[in-house]
């Protein structure tokens, strides 16, 4: 079988869906603003709808298996005090622990995701981490509002429980708000929080692009994360493909300690390439930005692209190798994995 319908569907309704009501972002013009719509850094050829469709008439999806068993690990510690943990959920849901502090990358529990639960991606493989066996949750990133990042049920769930602090784009708080999360702190790129006590982050670049709803296109602002404690700094890269911001993130924000970098849903590379690195360009970026160990994320729990489901892992290994990293410098970690630092 070619392309999973689940994904068929999910990706048609989100441009079939009823226009949002949701507030938009406004400000002053910047090199990334236009007053009304976001763009990225360097040149971006976005894929046309009928691009979109020649991709899916293709055919050439590689078949996931229907489920795939993982159990999960031990719980994670309450918190870690010195270093810096990072434990694979699912997808580009982490658990980053550093200075007393508990972060989640785009967090996703939910069984799958879409405009509504019952219709979008469904999983293939459990969490790596039950929500009951999740320590209290302080700080939430979000990279962008796509649904696979942005899980409204999820995002309820964790702001019921534990009453994290949410950074993300601009206009993502409109959003959240508008959606009954209220509170979330927007943040434009280079621009640093330090509301946390101990941390500084700071919301950079990504190449990628946002939307919810057929009227509502790169209205929010994406991005990635680059949080800096006492003693270790961690980069997480969101949804990206590759650009002048790798470069740019080393040279304003210095080495990171770890570095948390997509390697999935890049097949075909016609259509994904400016939009996700694949698992050889993740190896580049760990170079570029000069990250002490770097992780792979992104892959293995919804079928989004073409690639068979273990195939980045493989891939993400093998250019490791290829570009004479030590072993461990640059792993792929399941559902599950964890993964320690300095």
């Amino acid at each position: 079988m070619g392309h999973a319908p689940a994904r068929r569907t999910f990706v048609l309704l989100l441009f079939a869906t009823a226009c949002s009501s949701a507030p938009r972002c406004s400000g002053p013009v910047t090199d990334h603003f236009d007053g009304q719509t976001f763009r990225n850094l360097g040149p971006y050829d976005q894929p046309s709808g009928r691009d979109f469709v020649r991709w899916q008439l293709s055919g050439r999806g590689k078949p996931w298996p229907g489920w795939v068993e993982r159990l999960p690990d031990p719980s994670p510690p309450s918190r870690v005090e010195s270093g810096l943990r990072i434990t694979m959920i699912n997808h580009a849901t982490t658990l980053v622990q550093m200075d007393g502090v508990n972060l989640v990358t785009d967090p996703v529990w939910s069984d799958g995701v879409g405009p509504v639960p019952w219709l979008g991606p469904r999983r293939h493989k459990a969490v790596g981490v039950a929500f009951d066996a999740l320590p209290t949750v302080h700080v939430v990133l979000i990279s962008h509002d796509h649904y696979d990042h942005l899980d409204l049920p999820t995002l309820r769930r964790l702001a019921a429980r534990d009453r994290p602090v949410i950074f993300a784009g601009l206009g993502t708080a409109a959003l959240l708000a508008h959606d009954g999360i209220p509170g979330a702190v927007d943040l434009d790129w280079w621009q640093t929080s330090t509301a946390i006590p101990g941390l500084a982050i700071t919301f950079a670049p990504a190449q990628h692009w946002s939307q919810r709803s057929l009227d509502d296109r790169d209205t929010v602002l994406w991005g990635s994360f680059f949080v800096k404690g006492r003693e270790s700094s961690v980069f997480y890269a969101g949804d990206t493909g590759w650009g002048p911001h790798f470069a740019a993130v080393r040279r304003r924000l210095g080495a990171p300690t770890a570095a948390i970098l997509p390697i999935g849903a890049y097949e075909p590379r016609w259509f994904m390439r400016n939009q996700h690195i694949d698992p050889a360009e993740a190896v580049k970026a760990h170079l570029v930005l000069g990250a002490g160990l770097s992780v792979g994320v992104h892959w293995g729990t919804f079928d989004l692209s073409d690639e068979a489901i273990g195939a980045p892992a493989r891939a993400f290994r093998r250019a490791a190798r290829r570009a004479g990293l030590p072993a461990g410098a640059a792993v792929p970690l399941d559902n599950g994995q964890w993964v320690t630092a300095p």
